[in-house]
């Protein structure tokens, strides 16, 4: 297939998918930046817009999206646990005139789309641990329940859809790579599609507009001092920075009982950590969860290298006057080992 050798624009809701979706464009050999919305920056020959939209309200998220469509981009990189406002800004890319492939299938985090239902290792995402989230409860496991769509079962049946010309939603099933691969490669023949899910389907557009290509990380990966931060209260993420503070490396962290405000709490975090970095002379930074990214970066671009681990990150950024490396992970991903075997690699 031939597509147009212009930049590609991938829109994102949070800073760690932002950096997740980034490094997966990285990956296939692509220059990345990763804007935060609102924020000018040089073209780059991938451009990842930090809509940080998940928490806002849903006219808010379709207004962010919407103003960025006279870009044309050609993917929308939601959450794979299908959290944040992914349906309305889904349903503004179709009122600005786009069609919409859903597939919400991330294999290499074990979330899958099959039947038109999206499970987490086996167990529909509603009812797994998601569905009990203090800020972000899924409420279905069903796709189509927020975002009225066609449910499709593979790329027949989506190649079927794409011959319509009508606007309108497809959610197609996919439960591994190359099945994503097949089903964006079918979808993004269409000039006016928008091909959207998880960092895997990211992956599958990034390695259509560079095939060849290949990431170019740096060594050493994270230049020590390294100081993690974490604002993020999902128990992966806990465990993950206990056992790299018994390890020796610091943390900077906040309570685990959640008394105020999310922002306002990863906005103290990222405060204490900015002082922490700068009187340790910190020269990488490991940020846990999307509100600690996006407190900790602000209005900062960072140039994105490519994945050290799955949802992993690894990337520069110039804050506070200082060129840092940073890593940054969704709070939910990884094995309680994770964080360790980053730092000791």
């Amino acid at each position: 297939m031939r597509l147009p050798r212009t930049s590609l624009i991938v829109t994102a809701d949070d800073s760690t998918g932002a950096t997740e979706a980034a490094a997966a464009c990285a990956d296939a050999g692509l220059a990345v930046d990763v804007v935060p919305f609102g924020v000018s920056s040089g073209a780059a020959a991938c451009v990842v817009i930090d809509l940080r939209s998940r928490h806002v309200e849903p006219e808010e998220a379709r207004r962010r999206v919407f103003a960025v469509t006279a870009h044309a981009h050609r993917v929308h990189k939601i959450d794979s646990t299908l959290r944040g406002n992914w349906s309305a800004e889904l349903a503004a890319l179709v009122d600005a005139g786009r069609r919409i492939v859903l597939i919400p299938s991330h294999p290499m985090a074990g979330r899958v789309c099959a039947g038109g239902v999206v499970y987490v290792n086996g167990v529909p995402v509603a009812e797994s641990e998601l569905g009990n989230d203090p800020r972000l409860p899924v409420r279905s496991s069903r796709p189509s329940e927020a975002l009225p769509g066609a449910e499709l079962a593979g790329r027949r049946s989506l190649a079927e859809w794409l011959a319509q010309t009508r606007p309108g939603v497809a959610i197609v099933d996919a439960a591994s790579l190359a099945e994503i691969d097949e089903l964006v490669a079918i979808a993004l023949v269409a000039d006016d599609v928008v091909v959207s899910g998880p960092a895997s389907v990211v992956r599958a557009v990034a390695g259509i507009w560079s095939p060849h290509g290949e990431a170019s990380l740096p060594h050493p990966l994270l230049p020590k001092p390294i100081v993690v931060v974490c604002a993020s209260l999902h128990p992966i993420s806990r465990t993950q920075i206990d056992k790299v503070a018994a390890a020796g490396i610091e943390v900077v962290t906040s309570s685990q009982a959640r008394e105020a405000n999310s922002e306002v709490v990863a906005a103290e975090v990222a405060e204490r950590a900015h002082l922490v970095v700068a009187s340790s002379g910190a020269r990488s930074v490991m940020l846990i969860g999307g509100d600690t990214a996006e407190a900790f970066i602000g209005d900062n671009v960072v140039r994105v290298f490519g994945s050290i681990d799955v949802g992993v990150s690894l990337g520069d950024a110039e804050i506070g006057g200082t060129l840092l490396r940073i890593a940054s992970k969704p709070g939910g991903f990884g094995t309680p080992n994770t964080l360790v075997d980053l730092v000791t690699r």
